[in-house]
């Protein structure tokens, strides 16, 4: 089975990462043994906070699901050394039904590929009568293809170039045909004739064979050895002999060398146009090693990783890649915005502040009991999402869920809020940078993009030291996203009200319908909910300009 990820949206904030975990949590203990929690970014400070107070592991990083050649390919593979008779290549590939065989060194590096093709093509240029003769093999090899018995051996084990011969015409013209072509660099193949056995010997042919499984007189045998000639005795009959004999040639000698690879990492967007010219491409790590293969047939092969998305359903904000795997669920608090699926999917969807509510309350409908940290997590998740219930999008059944992870974690909310929120408040110590992209969300709306980030402080005084230094990060945030308004909403938490730093085209600004009290700074009084307060605003309009 391939892998599930739950998993948050870009730049994850703290209730996306910890509903993630919670759920894989969940899915694993109904029996999904094959989920992991990730996440498509890096965590925040308050995450970081979260996730160290209560001892838990961090999700993964995904930073894409793209298909890759390591997602498709195939790691079973069915490999020959060089050395490796021809028919025995032939004989496995059809056994296993496979039409290409990677040829491998020692150390496990591709030395070239045999393919049904390529075979083809070497078979046919074959059928002239002077190629057709031909064959390319030691000794060792002819003995190992016929499965035969070596009953002299005057070869050094190289390979060589030599004509194959039938004895099956009379002597005179067989053996004029022998010295025409140079009796040293032919094999003949002949059954119990002891006279051409004898008249080949003569000549000092490279190697006899001797075919039928018959056996070898003492004299014939003795003549060979004064004549070192090489003798070798076939179980098969002459015909099926010379057949075998051509199909001895090793692997090394009949592949094709000028093969590709490609990296475990590689797109199979990518991959697919290589593979128009080519059957197959291996796969080989940074050492030259063979790690699979990738056919046709198996780029086509649906990816292995799929996706739970949690705290998002759009795939503008979800992982590099999410629209090329199968999604599998959702679990989500926000509006639905233009996501497809090509079969039925549990999709929970509810109005309420936080995923982390909808994700304890699944516990419940599925019957499983939540552990101590799984509700200390999600309470975190809660707290964080609503700015400590104080944002309008809470619900009751938000403030009613907090009341059970608080009974089932044995954690204050108020007093662990407050903790959270003081302990990482602080936009200087956290950077500019680090604060705009933490929890930054691209909307789209008339086919054009905005991006609204969010930040908690405790008071103002920090930000106005600091907005120069985040109005840089948001335009260039606008600039490499193609964005019409970037800005970043900052809520004070303790008097529940924000500021919002923007840039973006003018049309948008003279809409936009906000006091503007500083240089790019609007006051946004009793707003503190970016999803419930600003974005519907924002999208009306775009909708109305565009």
């Amino acid at each position: 089975m391939g892998t599930v990820y739950v998993i948050g949206h870009k730049n994850p904030d703290t209730d996306s990462v910890c509903s993630a975990i919670a759920l894989a949590r969940l899915k694993k203990r109904l029996g999904m043994e094959n989920v992991v929690a990730a996440r498509a970014g890096d965590l925040n400070p308050q995450t970081t906070f979260i996730l160290e107070r209560l001892g838990i592991t961090p999700p993964l990083y995904v930073p894409d699901v793209h298909p890759r050649a390591r997602d498709v390919m195939a790691e079973n593979l069915f490999t020959v050394s060089p050395c490796t008779p021809l028919i025995k290549v032939v004989k496995l590939m059809e056994r296993e039904k496979v039409r290409f065989i990677p040829v491998i060194n020692e150390d496990g590096s591709p030395y070239g590929v045999i393919t049904l093709m390529y075979l083809a093509r070497k078979f046919m240029a074959a059928t002239e009568p002077g190629p057709a003769r031909l064959v390319r093999a030691s000794t060792d090899n002819i003995i190992e293809a016929l499965g035969g018995r070596s009953l002299l051996d005057f070869t050094d084990g190289a390979q060589q170039t030599l004509s194959l011969f039938v004895g099956a015409m009379s002597v005179e013209s067989f053996l004029s045909t022998i010295r025409s072509k140079g009796a040293e660099e032919c094999v003949v193949v002949v059954g119990d004739r002891e006279d051409i056995q004898r008249e080949t010997i003569e000549l000092g042919v490279h190697l006899l064979i001797v075919s039928g499984g018959f056996d070898v007189s003492d004299g014939v045998l003795s003549l060979a050895k004064e004549k070192g000639v090489s003798l070798i005795v076939s179980p098969f009959d002459s015909a099926t002999t010379a057949q075998i004999v051509r199909l001895s040639t090793p692997a090394s000698m009949i592949c094709d060398t000028s093969f590709d690879t490609i990296d475990r990492n590689e797109l199979t967007e990518t991959i697919k146009y290589r593979l128009e010219k080519v059957t197959g491409l291996m796969v080989v790590n940074k050492k030259g090693v063979l790690q699979g293969l990738v056919t046709r047939s198996r780029i086509l092969k649906p990816s292995p990783i799929s996706l739970i998305l949690v705290d998002h359903n759009e795939l503008a904000q979800a992982v590099d890649g999410a629209a090329k795997v199968e999604i599998m669920g959702v679990v989500d608090h926000h509006r639905i915005g233009g996501f497809q699926s090509m079969k039925p999917i549990p999709f929970v969807c509810g109005p309420v502040g936080s995923t982390s509510t909808l994700v304890a309350e699944l516990y419940g409908t599925e019957g499983v009991a939540l552990d101590k940290d799984m509700a200390a997590l999600l309470l975190a998740g809660v707290l964080s999402d609503t700015v400590l219930l104080k944002s309008p999008t809470t619900t009751d059944r938000d403030r009613d869920i907090v009341k059970i992870l608080e009974k089932v974690s044995e954690i204050d909310s108020r007093v662990f809020g407050e903790e959270i929120f003081r302990a990482t408040s602080s936009l200087k110590k956290r950077g500019a940078e680090a604060v705009v992209k933490s929890d930054h969300k691209v909307f789209t709306a008339a086919g054009k993009t905005f991006g609204i980030g969010q930040v908690e402080t405790i008071g103002f005084d920090e930000f106005y030291k600091e907005k120069d230094n985040l109005r840089k990060v948001l335009q260039g945030l606008m600039a490499k996203e193609g964005l019409l308004l970037s800005a970043l909403l900052v809520t004070d938490i303790v008097l529940g009200t924000s500021l919002f730093l923007a840039v973006g085209v003018p049309e948008v600004f003279f809409n936009l319908g906000y006091r503007e009290i500083d240089k790019d700074v609007y006051e946004l009084k009793g707003v503190i909910s970016r999803k419930k307060q600003v974005v519907p605003h924002i999208l009306n309009i775009f909708n109305e300009i565009y």
